[in-house]
C-alpha cells in the first residue's frame, strides 16, 4: 500500500510538471497595472523590456493608457504595435493605489510569514511599511538597516550611494555598487523613489480580530485536569476558578498617520479567557524627524513603545522568544524605538522614549511606569515575572487557593543607549537600564541549604527535582527594590563583512564599583555576504545567574526548559507551569551557531544551519543540524527538501535524559496563474530517548528505575493545500493534513503544532468587500482517530482508592475559528 501511494504521488508530481510546461490556448488580454513580472515576461518582448515595464508600474506610476508604454525605456513604436492587441490598461484609482500595493506585497508577506520564527508583531510592522514605503533617497542608514532581511553591508552600500546620487527606479537600485542580489531582492519591496504628492493628508486603518485558539502560548497543561491528593479527586483547573470555558481572543487596533511625520494608534486586547475585560489597553503617539537646535529627533514616542539595541542582551521588550534570532534574518531585531501596538503585555513599556542624534553621537532614552504580573513568595516578596494566559483576576486566584498574581508588581524603568557612529553601520555604544519596584525580588533558595518549594511543588514530588532545576534556583535575589543591567555593544562594517557583539552584566550586590563579580552574558557574531553566498557565525555565553527579564538574545531554548516547571503535573498548581510555557527569556547556555545560504543558480539554493551548545544548569550538550535545498526547475514548480538532526548528548549522567530526533520534510509548490497555487507536504520523523527517571520511576522504596525507554517513536504526515483567487479581491485557501505523531507547520501564515493521530483540515476565505474594507475568515477542525489509553499508575504512585489499572477509549474532535476585519482610509 505504501509503495502504491509513493508511485501515485510521483505520478502526480510528474503530471504537474508536464502541465506546467505544456502550451496553452489563446490568452486573454493582460492587465498591465495588475500583472506580475512573470506574466509580463510571457509577452513577445525581451526579458529586459519586460522588467522595465514591470518596474514602472510597480515602483514609479501606474499606466493610464497603452501609449504610456512609449515612456518605458527601450519600448519602441514597433514593439508597441505588437503589444497593443495583447494588453489592456485598467486604471487604478488614485485613492486605491496604496491598497493595490498592499495586495501585491501581501503575496510576498504570506511567503515570509511561513519562515521559522516569524511573529505577528514584526509582520504587522512589515505590512505597515508596505503601505508607506521608505524613500530610499532620503532614508538614513538606520531606516535601511531596519528593513526586512537587509544585512548591514547592503544597507551601508545603499546609504553611501544615495549620499551623492539619486535612485529613480528599481533597475537603478539593482545596480548600486556593492549591493548583493539578496539585499536588493528584499529592499525592493519596502522602498519608494520619491515622496507621494500628498504629504499632509490623514490616513489610517482599523483592524478587528477574534479567535478562540491561542496563537503564541501553550496553555494546554494549565487547562488540563488538576489533582487533589487529599481525597484523590480530579478537579478541572477552570472549574476550581469558577470559569467554565475560555472566552475567545479579541483585538481592536486603530492606527493613523498625519503627513509623513506623525503616527498614532490604540490597541484593545482581550486574551484567552479575558471575559470581556481587556488584558491590555495600549496606545502611542509618535513624532518623527524633528530638529531642536543642533539635536535631530528621529522618533519621539509617548505611550507604549518597543525598544531594542545591540544583540538584545540588555533590552528588547517583547513577550515572545524567537529561537535563533541572530539579527540578520526575516524577523531580525528592529534597532531603535517604535510605537507598540503588539499583543505584548507583561513586558510592555509605557511612558516616553526618544531616539536622537547630535552629529555622530546617537542616543536612545526611555522611561516607563507600569504594573506587572508576578508570582509572589509566601512572605509577599516577588519571585518571578509571569506571562499569564488567561490573565485571571486576583479574586478568582485567591478563591482557587492561590496568591494574587495580576498587576501585583509596580515597575518604573529608565534606560539609555549611547552610541558613537564612525560611519554607516560602524559604532561603539554603552547601555543600561534600572527598574525600581515596590517589592524585593527573592528566589526560593534558602542560604541555609533548604529549598522551599512547598508553594510550587507537591510535597510528595520534591524528590523529582533534578540538577537542571538549578536554572530556577539561580534566579535574581535583589539587594534592594531594584534591578540594574548594564552593557556595551559594537558593530563594524567593512565592505561585505560585519562584526558585531554585546556584553551585559547584572548588578547582583547593588555596588556598581565592583562589576567583575556580577553575572554576565555576551554574544559575538560575524557575517559576510557575497553575490550569491551568505555566511554567519554566532557565539553566545550566558551565565546561570544572569537573570535579565528583558534579555532576548540569541538562543535555542527559553529559560526553564527541562526543569520541573516543564512537568506541570508535579506542581502544586499547573498555573505555575506558565513560568516555562510562556517564558520569553533565553536559557543560560554556551554555544556556536553557523549558518550559510548559497544561491547556486536561479533554480537551486541550498542552505544549512548548525548549532552546538551546552546548557549551563546541568552541563548537558546539545546539537542541531538542518540542511535545506530549494529547487525551482521551472518558474511555477518549487521543491523544498528539509532534513534535521537534533539531540541532547549523553555526556553528563546528571542530565535527566538524552534524546535523538531526525526529521525529513518535502514540500512541493505548484504556482498557477493569478497567484493560485497547490502545495503538497510529506513529513517523516522519529525520536528516541533512554528511560526518564521522572516519568518511569518505580513506586517501590528502593528507587530503582525500569530499564527501558523509547527506542523510536515515529511520526509522519501528508497534506495538501490549495489556493484559488476568484478575483483580485476574493481568495480561498483550503488544506487537509493527516498526521500520526508530532508535527509543526505553517497554516495560512500561522504557526501550528499538532500531536496525536488525526485528520486536520481548514479553510480560509479572504475578501475585499470594498476598496477599503477587507474580511478574512478561517475555520479549523482536528478529527481525532480513536486511541486507547491504559493508566496503570497515577504519576508513578498507586491511584488513591483505586489500585487497579484504569483504561478508556478516546476519540476527540476539536475546532477553532478566526475572523479578521480590516478597514483602511
Amino acid at each position: 500500500m505504501r509503495r502504491r501511494t509513493a508511485w501515485g504521488f510521483a505520478a502526480l508530481v510528474g503530471l504537474l510538471i508536464a502541465s506546467a510546461t505544456a502550451a496553452g490556448g489563446a490568452e486573454p488580454q493582460l492587465d498591465l497595472n495588475r500583472a506580475t513580472l512573470e506574466e509580463i515576461a510571457k509577452l513577445p518582448i525581451s526579458p529586459e523590456d519586460a522588467r522595465a515595464i514591470w518596474e514602472r508600474k510597480e515602483f514609479h506610476t501606474y499606466f493610464v493608457s497603452v501609449y504610456d508604454l512609449l515612456k518605458v525605456p527601450g519600448i519602441s513604436t514597433d514593439e508597441l504595435a505588437v503589444l497593443k492587441p495583447l494588453v489592456k490598461i485598467v486604471p487604478v484609482p488614485v485613492e486605491d493605489a496604496e491598497l493595490q500595493r498592499v495586495n501585491e506585497i501581501y503575496f510576498r508577506i504570506r511567503q515570509w510569514e511561513a519562515e521559522e520564527g516569524a511573529s505577528e508583531a514584526i509582520t504587522d510592522y512589515w505590512i505597515d511599511l508596505a503601505k508607506d514605503p521608505v524613500n530610499v533617497n532620503s532614508a538614513t542608514y538606520e531606516d535601511i538597516a531596519n528593513l526586512q532581511a537587509i544585512p548591514p553591508p547592503d544597507a551601508a552600500a545603499i546609504y553611501n550611494f544615495t549620499r551623492n546620487n539619486r535612485i529613480e527606479q528599481q533597475s537603478q537600485l539593482r545596480n548600486v555598487p556593492g549591493l548583493t542580489y539578496w539585499g536588493y531582492y528584499n529592499a525592493r519591496n519596502f522602498v519608494r523613489y520619491q515622496d507621494p504628492a500628498d504629504e499632509t493628508g490623514f490616513r489610517g486603518s482599523y483592524q478587528f480580530r477574534i479567535s478562540n485558539s491561542p496563537e503564541f502560548m501553550d496553555i494546554a497543561e494549565c487547562l488540563a485536569e488538576d489533582r487533589n491528593k487529599a481525597d484523590g479527586a480530579y478537579d478541572s483547573w477552570w472549574k476550581r476558578l469558577d470559569l467554565e470555558s475560555a472566552a475567545p481572543v479579541k483585538q481592536h487596533k486603530l492606527r493613523g498617520r498625519w503627513g509623513r511625520d506623525i503616527r498614532a494608534g490604540v490597541l484593545l486586547y482581550e486574551g484567552l479567557g479575558a471575559d470581556d475585560e481587556p488584558d491590555a489597553v495600549k496606545y502611542h503617539v509618535t513624532v518623527k524627524d524633528r530638529d531642536v537646535g543642533p539635536v535631530h529627533f528621529d522618533n519621539i514616542v509617548i505611550g507604549n513603545f518597543a525598544v531594542a539595541f545591540g544583540q538584545g542582551l540588555v533590552m528588547q521588550n517583547t513577550d515572545y522568544l524567537n529561537p535563533r534570532n541572530s539579527g540578520y534574518g526575516w524577523d531580525k531585531r528592529y534597532i531603535g524605538i517604535l510605537g507598540d501596538l503588539s499583543p505584548t503585555q507583561e513586558f510592555a513599556l509605557n511612558g516616553v522614549a526618544t531616539e536622537a542624534s547630535i552629529g555622530n553621537v546617537k542616543s536612545i532614552l526611555f522611561y516607563s511606569d507600569d504594573w506587572k504580573d508576578a508570582v509572589l513568595n509566601p512572605d509577599g516578596t516577588a519571585n518571578q515575572y509571569i506571562i499569564m494566559s488567561p490573565r485571571i483576576d486576583n479574586d478568582d486566584l485567591e478563591a482557587g487557593g492561590l496568591r494574587a498574581m495580576r498587576d501585583v508588581l509596580h515597575e518604573q524603568t529608565f534606560g539609555a543607549n549611547l552610541k558613537y557612529v564612525f560611519g554607516p553601520g560602524t559604532w561603539v555604544a554603552v547601555s543600561g537600564y534600572e527598574s525600581r519596584y515596590n517589592k524585593y525580588f527573592k528566589s526560593s533558595y534558602d542560604p541555609n541549604g533548604t529549598i522551599d518549594v512547598s508553594w510550587m511543588v507537591n510535597d510528595t514530588d520534591e524528590d523529582k527535582l533534578s540538577t537542571a532545576d538549578s536554572e530556577y534556583w539561580s534566579t535574581y535575589t535583589s539587594p534592594g527594590k531594584f534591578r540594574r543591567v548594564y552593557g556595551a555593544d559594537f558593530q563594524w562594517v567593512h565592505d561585505n563583512v560585519v562584526f558585531a557583539g554585546e556584553y551585559a552584566g547584572l548588578d547582583s550586590d547593588g555596588d556598581l564599583t565592583s562589576l567583575g563579580d556580577d553575572p554576565s552574558a555576551y554574544v559575538v557574531n560575524a557575517y559576510a555576504t557575497y553575490a550569491n553566498l551568505t555566511l554567519l557565525a554566532v557565539y553566545r555565553d550566558y551565565e546561570l545567574a544572569f537573570d535579565n527579564p528583558y534579555n532576548r538574545g540569541f538562543s535555542e531554548y527559553s529559560r526553564y526548559k527541562g526543569t520541573i516547571l516543564e512537568d506541570q503535573y508535579y506542581l502544586a498548581d499547573p498555573l505555575y507551569g506558565l513560568l516555562y510555557d510562556n517564558s520569553a527569556t533565553p536559557q543560560p547556555e554556551r554555544g556556536l551557531y553557523l549558518e550559510s545560504r548559497y544561491r547556486y543558480s536561479d533554480r537551486m539554493t541550498p542552505s544549512f544551519e548548525y548549532d552546538v551548545w551546552e546548557r549551563k544548569s546541568d552541563g548537558a550538550d546539545y546539537s542541531r543540524l538542518v540542511l535545506k535545498v530549494r529547487f525551482q526547475p521551472i518558474y511555477n514548480i518549487i521543491m523544498t527538501l528539509r532534513q534535521k538532526w537534533q539531540g541532547r548528548l549523553e555526556t553528563n549522567w546528571l542530565s535527566p535524559v538524552s534524546y535523538e530526533q531526525v526529521e525529513s520534510r518535502f514540500n512541493l509548490e505548484y504556482r498557477l496563474s493569478d497567484f493560485d497555487e497547490i502545495e503538497f507536504l510529506v513529513s517523516r520523523a522519529w525520536i528516541a530517548w533512554p528511560p526518564r527517571p521522572r516519568l518511569s520511576g518505580s513506586e517501590e522504596p528502593d528507587g530503582s528505575h525500569p530499564d527501558y525507554g523509547s527506542a523510536a517513536v515515529p511520526s509522519y504526515a501528508i497534506g495538501a493545500t490549495v489556493t484559488h483567487n476568484f478575483s483580485d479581491w476574493l481568495r480561498l485557501t483550503t488544506a487537509a493534513t493527516y498526521y500520526d505523531g508530532f508535527l509543526w507547520t505553517f497554516e495560512d501564515s500561522e504557526f501550528a503544532v499538532m500531536d496525536g493521530k488525526a485528520l486536520r483540515y481548514w479553510i480560509s476565505i479572504s475578501d475585499r468587500l470594498s476598496d477599503h474594507l477587507a474580511l478574512k475568515v478561517r475555520w479549523t477542525n482536528d478529527h481525532g482517530y480513536p486511541l486507547t489509553y491504559v493508566d496503570a499508575r497515577d504519576y508513578n504512585i498507586n491511584p488513591p482508592g483505586n489500585p487497579e489499572p484504569d483504561g478508556w477509549y478516546v476519540r476527540e474532535d476539536a475546532s477553532s475559528f478566526k475572523v479578521q476585519l480590516d478597514y483602511s482610509w
